[in-house]
């Protein structure tokens, strides 16, 4: 059974009345939604009359909606309509007895004054609070003081904005360290980018109708423009009138529905409200100085939803919409004549409208459902308790199997491995196995490991290919079920941009992250008695495009400028490795090195070491280690040997200059030769923080493990 995230999602709003609260309870919704592997029961508060908003938790398939006046038709609620904060509270630790969830997210200051002497929910839940005194001069102490309780008794809180955050520290007398963000989000973003042109003279209001938010304002300002140009028309969605305008309301709707130009809808679904503003081309977001001020901490929903679909936004400046649209966004307006000019300017103006709509619609992406998921994603996983489960799979670990240590040793992981005896063959019952065990499937190496599970993958689960470079060679690529696999992992920036080429796989399915290298291990004392400047190394010696031919001629080089020069060869031998002798080139090169060997000068030079993992060992008597391959995807042999002192020698080879330091590197072998036998030899401890800094195991493993919970 893969893990599986349970929550509760409750807000003190009534979803019969299109409002912002309103439309964060169904935003929250379909956030959430995005993760197969999360179930989310949303609790309602209030009897449903109208289907408007209802219908934005329609189709999703990880939703379940507890109509609360009739499935749970036991209770007793004093009101016949909607649940109280007590009633509320209460049939929440019902459920949370029944269905033990992992975590409840719930929005309402009353509510979160409630919940918050609840053991039983408070330690499991997230209150949203955004209903808090925003002003120092007005705050009472006794809200401050329960500010500062509900931040010790809550394990996290989500604020809308970093400008709340920092309020609601500043109030509380708090670090701060709890305050998550969850900022305002809309839709995701359709594939195909609009136009960014005026096609139907108009504008659109959707909203609530109260004395801030410039109901009365708009009008006015709409007859002026109507006036100027009849052709010009403004849509208005929503039904909510609130406070004095209550009085107003058969005045105004009145006013709505007989005004040239004006198209009332009155209450809409979302949907048809995204509809509205998609046949529009200005968003009504104009509201008094009592609401959108310089010291505003909220940000509006609205804006992002008009921005979302490229429609320009008339705006109060204030340094809350300068952050989000930059401080020269053209409709920013203060009174009623700014609305009058500067709507007839862009509505006139295909440039200006054009470049005022892309501006808005780029600046609201960050906002969709989908970056809200990644960026929450990390702290609503930290509530389930369950481990995560990850298979390794591949023929060849070695390079990962500091990656498989850290996760057997975490206390949130457990660990499978599916070794493979070659590149696509293995023990078929025993993958299957893995597969359906697994939460995430690590293929090292993208051969037939990666085919087989990217054919296999079951939902909810997430797959990554790590790829070093034979498999650009190979025909396994090609067999990727490519939608399948959630990322590929290149180890160098060289192989990212091979892999991208070669393999047709598409940039935004890949990531670099280098391998990694023990520099704790390598960090020794070098031996001492010796001069070390005169000691070149050389790990790996097989296939022949390793070129220990070029590795000899430096060697040679050298020995004729002073016979202590020595190389020591740390490799198996190539009679060691049946397949490679039984390649005719393979062999007849090796017969010819070592016949060269033996009939040197300097045969004596050449000490061959035994194969073996005690590299920390044998890099203490290495003053030089040597990179002479035709290619490489990394090369671990050089960079190791800098974490222990020694220093690298590479003859470039394609993308090395993404990995090591220029001053390293060398176009030929006279290049090398005559760098070694100069006197002057980097600093040691310059050497090792190199590779600390960029390679080490901690680095690169913590690397792969923000990649996999933010997956």
């Amino acid at each position: 059974m893969r893990r599986k995230l349970n929550l509760l999602l409750y807000g003190d709003v009534d979803l019969n009345i299109m409002d912002g609260s309103a439309v964060w309870l169904t935003s929250m919704a379909n956030m959430l939604n995005k993760d197969p592997n999360i179930h989310v029961d949303v609790l309602l508060k209030a009897r449903v009359k109208k289907d408007n908003l209802i219908s934005e938790l329609e189709g999703l398939s990880q939703v379940n909606v507890i109509d609360t006046y009739r499935q749970l038709e036991t209770q007793t609620f004093k009101n016949g309509n909607r649940m109280n904060v007590s009633e509320a509270v209460s049939v929440m630790e019902k459920l949370h007895r029944d269905n033990s969830y992992d975590c409840i997210i719930v929005r309402g200051y009353s509510l979160v004054e409630e919940i918050h002497q609840k053991d039983n929910l408070s330690k499991i839940t997230i209150p949203y609070i955004t209903d808090f005194t925003h002003d120092e001069t007005i705050i009472e102490e006794k809200e401050k003081r329960q500010l500062k309780e509900f931040y010790s008794t809550f394990p996290n809180m989500f604020v809308q904005t970093s400008q709340m955050k920092e309020k609601y520290a500043e109030l509380a007398d708090v670090d701060g360290e709890k305050l998550e963000l969850l900022l305002p989000m809309i839709p995701d973003y359709l594939e195909e980018e609009p136009d960014f042109s005026n096609r139907n003279n108009s504008l659109v209001y959707a909203g609530k109708f109260a004395k801030e938010w410039y109901t009365e304002e708009l009008l006015s300002a709409f007859n002026r423009i109507h006036k100027h140009d009849e052709d010009i028309v403004l849509n208005v969605a929503g039904d909510k009138f609130q406070g004095e305008l209550i009085a107003e309301k058969e005045k105004l709707s009145n006013e709505m529905e007989s005004h040239p130009g004006v198209n009332w809808q009155g209450a809409v679904s979302r949907k048809q409200s995204i509809d509205l503003i998609q046949q529009s081309d200005i968003g009504v977001g104009w509201r008094s100085s009592v609401i959108d001020h310089d010291g505003s901490l909220e940000l509006s929903t609205k804006l992002l939803e008009y921005g979302s679909l490229g429609k320009p936004v008339l705006l109060r400046r204030t340094k809350m919409h300068e952050q989000v649209l930059g401080e020269d966004y053209f409709l920013f307006v203060e009174d009623e004549d700014d609305v009058y000019e500067k709507t007839l300017e862009i509505l006139h103006n295909r440039k200006l409208y054009r470049k005022t709509a892309k501006r808005i619609y780029e600046r609201c992406r960050q906002y969709t459902f989908i970056e809200a998921y990644k960026r929450l994603k990390p702290l609503l996983w930290s509530y389930n308790k369950q481990k995560t489960k990850i298979v390794f799979a591949g023929h060849d670990l070695k390079f990962i199997q500091m990656g498989i240590e850290y996760f057997e040793n975490h206390p949130d992981y457990e660990v499978k491995i599916d070794q493979w005896k070659g590149h696509a063959s293995h023990d078929e019952e025993h993958s299957e196995s893995c597969l359906k065990w697994a939460d995430v499937i690590f293929c090292e190496w993208g051969l037939g490991n990666a085919v087989w599970y990217s054919r296999n993958k079951k939902q909810g689960q997430k797959l990554i290919v790590r790829m070093h470079l034979q498999e650009r060679v190979t025909e396994h690529p090609s067999h990727f079920t490519m939608e399948n696999i959630d990322q590929v992992i290149s180890i160098s920036p060289f192989i990212y941009e091979e892999f991208n080429r070669v393999s047709q796989i598409p940039r935004q399915k890949m990531t670099m992250i280098y391998n990694m290298i023990d520099t704790e291990k390598y960090d020794q004392p070098k031996s001492t008695g010796e001069d070390l400047s005169f000691n070149l190394g050389v790990a790996g010696i097989l296939p022949k495009r390793k070129r220990l031919d070029k590795a000899l001629d430096i060697l040679e080089k050298l020995w004729e400028k002073d016979s202590r020069y020595k190389l020591y060869v740390k490799s198996k031998l190539p009679s060691e490795v049946p397949w490679l002798m039984n390649r005719e080139e393979e062999k007849e090169y090796y017969d010819q090195i070592f016949d060269r060997i033996n009939n040197a000068p300097w045969k004596d030079q050449v000490i061959f070491d035994q194969h073996g993992n005690d590299m920390d060992e044998w890099f203490k008597k290495i003053g030089y280690v040597l990179s002479t391959s035709d290619y490489e995807s990394f090369h671990l042999a050089p960079m190791e040997g800098m974490a222990s002192g020694s220093v690298p020698v590479v003859l470039k080879w394609p993308g090395s200059e993404t990995i090591y330091p220029a001053e390293y590197l060398f176009n030929d072998i006279n290049g090398i030769i005559e760098y070694i036998h100069q006197e002057n030899k980097p600093k040691t401890e310059e050497l090792k923080a190199f590779p600390r800094l960029n390679f080490d195991r901690k680095v690169i493993v913590g690397q792969i493990e923000k990649l996999i919970v933010n997956l």
